[in-house]
């Protein structure tokens, strides 16, 4: 059952059948041919769905929307041009820290990205940043939205896993954050070998004026995540309330209007149909995965290799990696989640911190090519073809991948602030 469903599922994908139905359909051929119920299907596509803790996608990803229709992001890119425009590579600065506020509301890669990218990849090119670069920066920091919280693959993982979701935001913050100062580092060193300059510092009067101007979208990372680590709210409810915050934003600043409340409604709806068709799909197929017993075959095959749990954590990491080229983030987390949490609780792994070095690997997995979701949305925006971008992917992504060793070889790097707050 098993192999004629994955034989299906690559051979759609290689004919360009979108990811949620090349899922479905090599699921329905496999049960069928096995001659299983049908019903499971309708069973499975129902119960992946029926989770209280899925309601925050589309409450996260429309707090993202109108936070962008709102002129909130313009008003974060003007604060960080205020801060650090002035050093060498400064508009890369500002691409990154603002995608870093930007992660603290949306939880989606592909939002953020298009939101800060479609504003600051045109400014970077214009100011002599080299296209390939450009898209290659947005796509790595746009990526951190499910990774600093709020998180929507944290969100899935959690009700997959009956993980907690407050400790898996929690346990991306600084996993986050280090990959975003290592981002700084690299564009630094770019900026200083390409001779790209910063622009003139900002006056206090104008620094002070960009916080006037921003300080409230600077609170609302603090709000979602102040709130559900106090227990005010649970992370859905804490959509809700971000909802209601970007709207009482972008009315305050006389940006947010019914037309812009009406295009964030609609995009937010057409990402959630998305995301929400590819955990349908994935969930048929992780449901025959688990019916044939794979993961149990998966931790004898492992056990008679190693006992060290290092070596697995970095064998898993090729694994995900593998995944992550073909297999867009939410499916492949779908599809893997439940096979590889057992192998966790097998070696004494920490559950948290098996999670977060998935999610993070099968994040960055997703800006490679082939499937490179988010790196294609930016080098549409930058008007520049695949070749010109590979050169600058190597070095930004050895950022992540020193991040996921340090993960690895020290639990308290992403343990060590879900473990403060117990």
């Amino acid at each position: 059952m098993l192999v004629i469903a994955f034989l299906v599922f690559f051979i759609l994908i290689l004919f360009g059948v979108p990811i949620a139905f090349s899922m479905g359909l090599s699921a329905v051929i496999a049960i069928t041919a096995n001659d299983l119920p049908l019903t499971l299907i309708s069973q499975r596509l129902f119960s992946g769905l029926n989770t209280f803790s899925l309601l925050a996608i589309p409450l996260f990803m429309l707090a993202g929307e109108l936070m962008e229709h709102g002129g909130i992001s313009k008003r974060l890119i003007y604060l960080s041009k205020c801060l650090v425009g002035h050093f060498r590579g400064g508009l890369g600065m500002i691409d990154i820290s603002t995608s870093v506020v930007f992660a603290g509301v949306s939880g989606s890669a592909a939002a953020d990205t298009a939101a800060v990218g479609s504003l600051m990849i045109p400014s970077m090119k214009k100011n002599g940043y080299p296209a390939g670069m450009s898209a290659v920066l947005q796509a790595v920091a746009g990526s951190l939205g499910p990774i600093i919280p709020p998180s929507l693959t944290a969100i899935i993982f959690a009700s997959l896993t009956g993980l907690s979701i407050k400790d898996l935001f929690l346990a991306g913050i600084i996993p986050g954050i280090s990959i975003a100062i290592g981002l700084v580092i690299v564009t630094f060193f770019y900026a200083k070998k390409l001779n790209l300059g910063g622009e003139k510092k900002a006056s206090k009067e104008l620094v002070c004026q960009a916080f006037k101007e921003s300080y409230l979208a600077l609170f609302m990372p603090i709000i979602i995540i102040g709130g559900i680590l106090a227990g005010l709210f649970t992370p859905t409810e804490a959509g809700a309330i971000a909802v209601l915050y970007s709207i009482a934003v972008g009315v305050y600043h006389k940006e947010l209007n019914l037309q812009g409340i009406k295009k964030a409604i609609i995009n937010a709806a057409a990402m959630t149909a998305m995301c929400t068709l590819i955990i349908s799909g994935a969930t048929v197929l992780s449901w025959i995965i688990a019916f044939t017993r794979l993961p149990e075959l998966i931790i004898n095959f492992l056990t008679g290799i190693t006992d060290n749990s290092y070596i697995i954590l970095f064998l898993l990491v090729g694994f995900l990696l593998f995944i992550g080229m073909f297999i867009e983030t939410i499916a492949a987390t779908i599809i893997v989640a439940p096979i590889l949490m057992p192998i966790a609780y097998q070696y004494g792994i920490d559950p948290i911190q098996f999670a977060i070095i998935m999610i993070v690997v099968l994040v960055y997995a997703g800006v490679t090519p082939p499937v490179g979701g988010v790196l294609f949305i930016t080098m549409g925006i930058a008007e520049v073809k695949l070749d010109k971008t590979l050169k600058y992917l190597l070095p930004y992504l050895s950022i992540v991948f020193i991040v996921i060793t340090l993960m690895i070889l020290f639990p308290s790097f992403s343990l060590w602030i879900p473990k403060l707050t117990m």
